[in-house]
């Protein structure tokens, strides 16, 4: 007993030489430090061995959308690929409408999926899926035809509004204008709501800042445009399949290393999309 307690004491004491050490006497910074993990990364509960099964809509241009050449592509696509590699895995990506993905997590069809699902207190509850830590600060917005009479979010009160049916960004515009999901035209996705825009089916499309401006660059997007007041500001992560609590660690392990080594940045630079990790960073996230 005495033999543990002079350890501990010269363990309490070399500590606090530590924590007392003169500033200056060296300096850390976050790539210094050893973020190794094992490959494979051991993971149980799969939903194909060997694979990492992602869902994506493929219809948000920059992050996840069809070439020309009837390949996948984008900012995230290139990320999930990576991440699978990185943990032993073979990514297959599934294309599906929104509507599918949380109900496909629930029933075992994907590993993962979400491009950046907003963190709401319905999904950060939910039983059907885990939600990773913040990969993105998620802004949500509206989109009216370039020669529309709206300016603000006060003018679309009594206007016809859309969106993609299940998504939080419609529900956003939604909550702003004062509507309930009745009244608002529910779309599949992206493409219809864009037809919807521009045939006069709706006013104004409630969607994320990014998807908006992939529309405003795309076809006939000189016939569109961004109300200038967001209808909503915060967090977007992954989901990850309720079954694979070890996935989510993973993930959530992985996406802390991009960070810090700089491959989300580098990323998201090749496809033009903005890099949040500074202000994920000043989030705690």
């Amino acid at each position: 007993m005495r033999k543990s307690f002079r350890a501990l004491c010269v363990a309490t004491a070399l500590a606090a030489a530590f924590v007392a050490a003169p500033a200056g006497a060296f300096e850390l910074d976050a790539k210094s430090v050893e973020l190794d993990h094992p490959t494979p990364w051991p993971l149980e509960n799969l939903v194909k061995p060997g694979k990492l099964v992602i869902a994506t809509t493929a219809k948000n241009q920059k992050e996840t959308f069809i070439d020309t050449d009837g390949t996948l592509k984008g900012a995230r696509i290139e990320l999930w690929t990576k991440l699978a590699e990185d943990l032993g895995l073979e990514a297959e990506f599934v294309p599906i409408d929104w509507a599918g993905v949380m109900p496909g997590l629930a029933a075992n069809r994907f590993d993962m999926g979400c491009e950046g699902a907003s963190w709401t207190n319905e999904r950060l509850t939910s039983k059907d899926f885990f939600l990773t830590r913040p990969v993105k600060v998620a802004v949500n917005v509206a989109v009216v035809r370039a020669d529309s009479e709206y300016q603000t979010l006060d003018d679309l009160k009594e206007a016809r509004v859309g969106g993609v049916k299940g998504e939080v960004e419609m529900k956003a515009l939604l909550t702003k204008v004062g509507k309930s999901e009745e009244d608002a035209l529910q779309l599949p996705g992206v493409a219809e709501a864009r037809l919807a825009l521009l045939n006069k089916q709706i006013e104004a499309y409630g969607t994320g800042i990014h998807a908006a401006q992939a529309l405003l660059d795309g076809e006939q997007g000189d016939q569109l445009r961004i109300i200038n007041e967001p209808t909503f500001v915060g967090v977007g992560g992954f989901c990850v399949n309720k079954n694979e609590p070890d996935l989510l660690t993973a993930v959530n392990f992985m996406m802390a290393k991009y960070r810090v080594d700089g491959t989300i940045t580098e990323i998201n630079a090749k496809w033009g999309l903005p890099d949040h990790s500074d202000l994920l960073t000043q989030l705690g996230y």
